[in-house]
């Protein structure tokens, strides 16, 4: 298998050909052992450029050819002398090169009305780690469980030692899986952005600190980075459950953490229906997790009476 047909984020069919003859190519990256960073880079620039024809060589003769990840030019991040950083201290590699130079051009074409913001949320959330990988960069905390993130999950599609003979397969594999990972990524955050206005109309609707949405959406993100100053007060957000009724859930202290701005009653955790009702006094209540960061009811009053009843709980942590 040389060649593959992918669909681009504009749901427009797209192919790569990894080729023989490197005149023939108009895409050239390096051989060997693949890595997130080139995938991610090819897929990038299907998006921005269409069908590839691919050489994988070590070093590059075509001139005319787009060279990345290999050959020290623009978009190959290995030379002695290169440098480019960003504030953080990510260092930038082909990928991020690659999305820095055509991001704009490439989400200039969806339906988003802050195509700057967009395209540096793009590189925070999915290009930056790839880039940090390839320049061997340490995560900070790393845990003592091996994290299986993107560059490691790409790089299990290389071939094992003793196979010698399915390179280019592996690799159009591998590119197909950062084709979806790219799409689905590039899909939530336009969601996301759509999600936002309803928010922080909602956030303006607060009471006492009580988020109410009409159906599920991304909120806490939003809610967490919100100039509106009643986004601060909110500690709770409800909201219809996909499994009927409804959710309360607790605001996290910050994006992604399960600690939460003020959990619900510690005598609620790991309680179920007739247990949870009892203690609770809520006649619908249905669960509260063992962390005390959601609950689930099956009315819309006793979600309220949930947050109404947290929030004038007074237990100190």
């Amino acid at each position: 298998m040389n060649k593959i047909n992918l669909k681009n984020i504009y749901n427009e069919d797209v192919t790569i050909e990894i080729v023989d003859n490197e005149n023939e190519a108009n895409f050239i990256t390096h051989s060997g052992t693949f890595h997130a960073d080139e995938i991610m880079a090819s897929v990038i620039l299907l998006n921005k450029f269409g069908s590839m024809k691919l050489f994988r060589c070590s070093k590059p003769q075509n001139s005319n050819a787009f060279i990345y990840d290999v050959g020290f030019g623009a978009f190959d991040h290995h030379g002695v002398d290169f440098d480019e950083i960003r504030e953080n201290g990510i260092k930038y590699a082909s990928c991020g090169l690659v999305w820095k130079t055509f991001g704009k051009d490439i989400v200039s074409k969806l339906n988003i009305e802050d195509v700057n913001s967009f395209v540096q949320s793009v590189d925070k959330n999915l290009i930056m780690d790839i880039d940090r990988d390839d320049n061997g960069q340490p995560l900070n905390n790393e845990p003592e469980v091996k994290q299986q993130n993107i560059p490691s999950l790409i790089s299990s599609f290389n071939p094992v030692w003793n196979v010698f003979d399915k390179e280019n397969k592996c690799f159009l594999c591998a590119l197909s899986f950062a084709n979806i990972i790219f799409n689905n990524m590039i899909d939530k955050m336009i969601a996301k952005e759509a999600a936002r206005k309803i928010v922080e109309e909602k956030i303006e609707e607060s009471k006492e600190g009580v988020l109410v949405l009409d159906n599920y959406m991304p909120w806490k993100d939003i809610v967490l980075t919100s100039i509106n100053p009643k986004a601060k007060d909110i500690l709770y957000a409800i909201f219809p459950s996909k499994r009927g009724g409804y959710n309360v859930v607790a605001t996290p202290v910050v994006s992604g953490s399960f600690d939460v701005k003020k959990p619900f009653p510690k005598n609620w955790a790991g309680k179920e229906d007739e247990e949870l009702q009892k203690i609770s006094g809520v006649h619908s209540i249905t669960f509260c997790h063992k962390n005390l960061f959601i609950c689930a009811c099956k009315t819309y009053e006793d979600a309220i009476k949930i947050a109404e009843i947290s929030i004038k709980n007074e237990e100190r942590e």
